[in-house]
C-alpha cells in the first residue's frame, strides 16, 4: 500500500522549470500533463479590471501568450494561445487594403441602407501630430507626420542656452529628458551646440598660437573649478597651444545688440572696455589660463558671466614668456583701439576707453615684476 506522503504527491500538480532563463515549463497531474512555452508572460491589470477564470479562480494576464503541447511525441498536439483584454463592442469589422476600407466596413455595419463614408485616417486618428501612452507603468512617445524642424531647432538651441547658464552637465541633462518627452534629446542638443559653435567660429575666427612645448610644473591646488570631462578631454589634447580671438571682431558683433538694448548712445560714441585676466583650475594637474574683455557700459548686468567674452585662453600657468606670446596681437590690437577708436557702420567712429583687471599676481607678471619691491610694491 502507499503510504499517505506518496499519496499526497500524486494527487498534488508539479512543475518541472527553470524560468525565466528557460521559458519551457513542464506540467503534470494526475492522468495528463502539459508543456508549456512562455511567449509572452504579460501581466496583471488593476484589481479594478482583473478577471478570474471560473471554478478555480486563477488570474487572468493580459497580453499573454503561451504555446501549449500534450500527448505523446507521435500524437502530439500543439496550440498558441492569446489572451487580450477588450472593451465591450457592438461591432467589429477587419479590413487588409485600408483604414478608410475598414471605416466603410464600419459605417454600412452601422446602417447598411445609408451611404455613409468616414476618413481611414481621421477614424483611427493617424492624423494625430502626437501620441503618448503607457503600457506597464512605462512611458511611450510616438510623433507621427512631418516634424517642424524650425522649432525643434528652436527647443534645441533654448536648451543649449538654458545648459551653459546653469551649468547643467551632459549627463544631468540626458536625465532630464528621459522624464519629459517635450524636450529635445541630449544629443540632439549637443549637435546644436557644435553646430552654434561652428556659427560662431565663422562670425569671430578662433586662432591657434603655438607655445612653449614643455611649461614647468606648478604646485598643485586641491580647489577644482571644472570638473566637466569634456572641458578637460579638450585642454588635456590642447597642451602646448592656446587659443585667441580678435577683440575688434567681438567688438563689431556686440555694438548692434547693445544699440539695440541702449546701453550704447549713437549720439555718444564711447565704449568703456575692460580687460580681465586670471588662472583657473581644471581637475587637479590641469590649469588653464583665461583673458576676458567685457563692456563696463552694460553695468546692470556686468556681474553675469555670459556678458564677459573670452579673447584668449590656453592651458597652463602664469609665465610672462608665455603671456608675452599670446598676448602680442591683443596688445597691438588694444593700442590701436585706443590710438585710432572703432569705425563701424554708418560711419560712426567709436572712442575706446580700456581697463584692467586682475589679481596681484597676474598684473606682476604682466609688467615683468618678479615680486613686490619697494618701488613695485603694489602694482
Amino acid at each position: 500500500m502507499e503510504n499517505s506522503d506518496q499519496l499526497f504527491k500524486r494527487k498534488n500538480p508539479t512543475e518541472i522549470h527553470n524560468y525565466p532563463k528557460k521559458s519551457i515549463i513542464q506540467y503534470s497531474e494526475p492522468g495528463r500533463s502539459y508543456t508549456y512555452k512562455i511567449i509572452e508572460e504579460g501581466y496583471y491589470p488593476p484589481a479594478t479590471y482583473l478577471k478570474y477564470t471560473k471554478g478555480q479562480s486563477f488570474r487572468i494576464p493580459d497580453n499573454y501568450e503561451v504555446e501549449t503541447s500534450w500527448r505523446k511525441p507521435k500524437k502530439l498536439q500543439t496550440v498558441r494561445c492569446l489572451i487580450k483584454y477588450v472593451e465591450k463592442i457592438q461591432y467589429h469589422v477587419k479590413s487588409e487594403k485600408s483604414s478608410s476600407d475598414a471605416a466603410v466596413l464600419y459605417a454600412k455595419a452601422l446602417n447598411p441602407e445609408k451611404k455613409t463614408h468616414y476618413s481611414g485616417p481621421h477614424f483611427f486618428g493617424l492624423n494625430l501630430e502626437s501620441i503618448e501612452f503607457n503600457i506597464k507603468e512605462k512611458s511611450f512617445h510616438f510623433s507621427i507626420g512631418e516634424k517642424n524642424n524650425e522649432e525643434t531647432k528652436w527647443k534645441a538651441r533654448a536648451a543649449v542656452q538654458v545648459c551653459d547658464k546653469s551649468q547643467i552637465t551632459c549627463e544631468s541633462y540626458r536625465t532630464l529628458a528621459s522624464i519629459s518627452q517635450d524636450l529635445p534629446r541630449e544629443w540632439k542638443v549637443s549637435a546644436e551646440r557644435k553646430e552654434i559653435t561652428h556659427e560662431m567660429k565663422e562670425i569671430i575666427p578662433i586662432s591657434l598660437v603655438n607655445l612653449e612645448p614643455s611649461l614647468p610644473n606648478d604646485p598643485v591646488n586641491s580647489e577644482i573649478h571644472i570638473n566637466n570631462s569634456d572641458v578637460i578631454d579638450n585642454v588635456q589634447q590642447s597642451i602646448g597651444k592656446g587659443e585667441r580671438r580678435d577683440i575688434i571682431n567681438i567688438l563689431k558683433y556686440l555694438i548692434p545688440g547693445l544699440l539695440k538694448r541702449k546701453v550704447l548712445d549713437i549720439t555718444n560714441p564711447i565704449i568703456h572696455l575692460r580687460i580681465s585676466g586670471d588662472r583657473r583650475n581644471v581637475r587637479r594637474k590641469v590649469k588653464q589660463v583665461m583673458v576676458t574683455c567685457s563692456i563696463l557700459n552694460d553695468i546692470d548686468n556686468l556681474h553675469q558671466p555670459e556678458n564677459h567674452y573670452t579673447i584668449v585662453l590656453y592651458p597652463g600657468i602664469e609665465k610672462y614668456e608665455t603671456l608675452h606670446i599670446i598676448l602680442d596681437p591683443l596688445i597691438v590690437e588694444l593700442r590701436k583701439l585706443k590710438e585710432e577708436g572703432l569705425e563701424y557702420d554708418q560711419g560712426v567712429k567709436w572712442k575706446i576707453e580700456l581697463y584692467f583687471s586682475s589679481d596681484w599676481k597676474f598684473l606682476a607678471i604682466c609688467l615683468e615684476i618678479n615680486a613686490a619691491n619697494s618701488k613695485y610694491f603694489c602694482p
